[in-house]
């Protein structure tokens, strides 16, 4: 009985020193967005010519009231565009717009959700879609994120909208003066 006495006892020191080593690893983390962040993404967007790969890089900001906006390069691969049996590839410039943020400071994670108008900036078939061709105005966006370290400096980052499959990291950007 004195043994397994023992081993509960330590079993609980055990349990109390990992929570507070990790408390006291988290002591200075605040878990609220804030500024200017860059980020990139990557994943698959769905449409109803089926999958479209594709890649984003771009910058937020998020000013003191929880607001959001913010502008991206996107890459987009079509395979076969339109049922055209034609490939082509486009890269867009998106404008983030009348975005918000929702934070919950216990757990370090919230959602990020904005409006996104994308622009045609370059494209492997003029014929097919221009250059200048507006592709979605005020599109409804969503991304979940998960704050990693102190000072807010990583952000983990999965789309949550409809039809898309895609995740990536943002980082604190510095201001210069």
């Amino acid at each position: 009985m004195n043994i397994i006495i023992r081993a509960l006892l330590y079993l609980v020191v055990a349990v109390l020193s990992f929570y507070s080593f990790s408390a006291y690893a988290d002591m200075n983390r605040s878990c609220s967005l804030r500024g200017p962040y860059g980020y990139l993404y990557n994943g698959t967007s769905y449409s109803g010519s089926g999958s479209v790969p594709l890649t984003e890089t771009g910058f937020f900001t998020i000013t003191n009231d929880g607001s959001l906006s913010g502008e991206g390069t996107l890459a987009f691969y079509f395979s076969d565009f339109g049922g055209s049996g034609k490939p082509l590839w486009l890269l867009i410039h998106e404008v983030q717009s009348n975005g918000a943020v929702t934070q919950d400071n216990n757990t370090c994670t919230g959602t990020l959700e904005f409006l996104a108008t994308g622009t045609v900036l370059k494209t492997s078939d003029p014929n097919l879609v221009p250059e200048g061709t507006v592709l979605f105005t005020d599109s409804p966006r969503s991304i979940a994120y998960t704050i990693n370290g102190t000072g807010e400096e990583s952000v983990d980052m999965v789309s949550t909208s409809p039809g898309t499959i895609a995740s990536g990291t943002a980082h604190k950007q510095k201001m210069r003066h």
